[in-house]
């Protein structure tokens, strides 16, 4: 029986193969066409006939498939039957070889993002370079421009004094370590943390929005930003209470851009007291000539009747003062920010805010 499967296979092997015309029996009926002589009969692989060691059918089915276009057994049988060439079949996950190229692709491709993010997670728990050099060496280099009384300025011996070199020296006394003033122009102060030619700079400087990305900004330790001043004795409680008022502001400040916008904003319900500086907007204020003044809160700080002015309400635009510090330096700028509370909650940083911000410096 084997032997019968055997030849019947290698004869449809042969009846199949390209380039052999099928052989005509002698008994064939020679009143039939040619079409119709060739023409294989309609029939299914199951239909062969099938012997103890199985079905023609599965002889074909178990032979292999050729390669470089040579078909397999299976495939020569279902020609000869004229049955349709049955595709290739694909593993149900990996499938052809352009798709496994493609998914090891992806695969690579998310490893190296997922390593990427463990490193960026690592650096940025991990050891912080501009920190780890500080406690090393013992020094916080600080960048300032000292031309800003009374916030940093030199005194008549040539040394940097004023309220940021203090706060420097208060934080540095927190971590046990000393301040080296770096004198920096004041444009070039961020450029000069960003590329670390100074640890950190703290020159009265506001909080820049689009340099977050080059440095990173403490809390703030002063508010510089624009308030609303009114004589110690006035009523008004707020901005609301400007309406139908008059404002004096410096000619051509916040105060004066804002003031206007507000007038705009009433329909002209308010009048606007122009001075040619910050302090003669205050001497305006308190001679009666306005019934509130739009200025700095540093100008009130330092104005010579200061005991004589109050400040309403939140700053109306706000503008405070922080501590620059490199973008890579996270370990150093909670070092900042918890040096800041500790200084506020103890009364320290009021005490410096006192010392400077008074009439007369």
């Amino acid at each position: 029986m084997p032997m019968y499967a055997d030849r019947l296979s290698r004869d449809l092997w042969n009846r199949g193969s390209p380039g052999r015309a099928p052989q005509r029996s002698a008994g064939a009926n020679p009143g039939r066409s040619i079409d119709q002589r060739e023409k294989p009969a309609e029939a299914s692989i199951a239909a062969l006939p099938k012997t103890g060691c199985g079905s023609v059918a599965r002889v074909a089915r178990n032979a292999g498939g050729g390669e470089n276009g040579h078909a397999g057994a299976a495939d020569r049988l279902r020609l000869y039957l004229g049955l349709p060439r049955r595709p290739r079949r694909l593993h149900p996950f990996w499938g052809s070889r352009k798709r496994r190229l493609i998914i090891g692709l992806g695969l690579a491709f998310g490893l190296l993002i997922l390593a990427f993010l463990l490193l960026r997670l690592t650096g940025l728990i991990g050891r912080d370079p501009v920190w780890s050099r500080i406690q090393e060496r013992g020094v916080w280099r600080v960048g300032m421009d000292p031309s800003f009384p009374p916030f940093e300025f030199l005194d008549a011996t040539g040394r940097p004094v004023g309220l940021d070199v203090d706060l420097a020296e208060a934080i540095a006394g927190t971590w046990g370590v000393r301040v080296e003033i770096v004198g920096v122009g004041f444009d070039e102060l961020m450029d000069a943390v960003h590329l670390h030619r100074v640890d950190s700079a703290l020159s009265a400087l506001p909080v820049v929005p689009h340099r977050t990305r080059d440095v990173s900004f403490s809390d703030p330790y002063v508010e510089a930003g624009l308030v609303l001043v009114v004589p110690e004795t006035g009523g008004l409680q707020g901005i609301e209470d400007l309406r139908g008022r008059r404002v004096a502001v410096e000619w051509g400040s916040n105060g004066d851009v804002e003031a206007r916008a507000l007038g705009r904003q009433w329909d002209g319900a308010l009048e606007l007291v122009l001075r040619d500086s910050v302090s003669a907007a205050l001497d305006a204020l308190l001679a009666g000539e306005a019934d509130a003044a739009l200025v700095d809160a540093i100008s009130v700080a330092l104005h010579s009747r200061r005991e004589q002015l109050r400040i309403v309400g939140p700053p109306v635009v706000s503008d405070p003062y922080v501590v620059v510090v490199p973008a890579d330096a996270p370990q150093l700028l909670q070092a900042v920010n918890r040096a800041l509370e500790q200084l506020r909650s103890t009364g320290a940083l009021a005490e410096i805010q006192g010392r400077w911000l008074k009439p007369g410096e």
